[in-house]
């Protein structure tokens, strides 16, 4: 009789166990994939974690500027304030993309969490515009315009796949062809 008690005390005790982990389990993964939200383009850097702990006031482990600037047929162009903060209704920002700006001068911030790949063209999805070697902003490449970009007055031929890396100068150039 001793012998089916503890077989039976045994039993209960894994039976519990295992309820006990199904139910942990079950709580992480909810609660993990309520968290991530949905990255219509595709990229990591447009929902990051620093976008989160930013406005929880945690500086970021890897923290960089570069200057970018746009000419379009000669005329510079204004890079907006405030590129990559998401704000409600109320003016209040609800959400920080880990590449932004805090003004109009063409200063670009990049603040991860983790040493991370960040890509010009990440930036212009962050924006909402148009950047590639065929086309920038409302602006196509064709038999009569060209796009140049120079990074740190070398020319380049990465366009949106150009890597940021910190204090350097990109210059995009849309012009007619000489």
């Amino acid at each position: 009789m001793v012998v089916k008690t503890n077989k039976q005390d045994l039993l209960k005790g894994l039976l519990l166990g295992l309820i006990t982990i199904s139910i942990l389990s079950s709580v992480y993964y909810l609660n993990t994939n309520s968290n991530q939200k949905e990255d219509p383009i595709g990229n990591d850097y447009l929902k990051s974690e620093i976008c989160y702990y930013a406005l929880q006031g945690i500086k970021s482990d890897y923290h960089y500027h570069l200057q970018l600037n746009i000419t379009i047929n000669g005329e510079r162009i204004e890079i907006p304030t405030n590129i990559g903060f998401e704000k409600d209704e109320n003016g209040d920002t609800l959400f920080l993309h880990p590449i932004h700006t805090y003004d109009n001068s063409g200063r670009i911030h990049v603040e991860t969490t983790r040493n991370a790949t960040a890509e010009l063209g990440f930036l212009f999805d962050i924006w909402g515009e148009d950047f590639s070697r065929n086309k920038i902003l409302d602006y196509n490449v064709d038999e009569e315009h060209i796009i140049e970009m120079t990074m740190n007055g070398e020319s380049v031929d990465t366009f949106e796949n150009t890597i940021l890396e910190p204090y350097v100068f990109i210059d995009i150039n849309y012009k007619i062809k000489n």
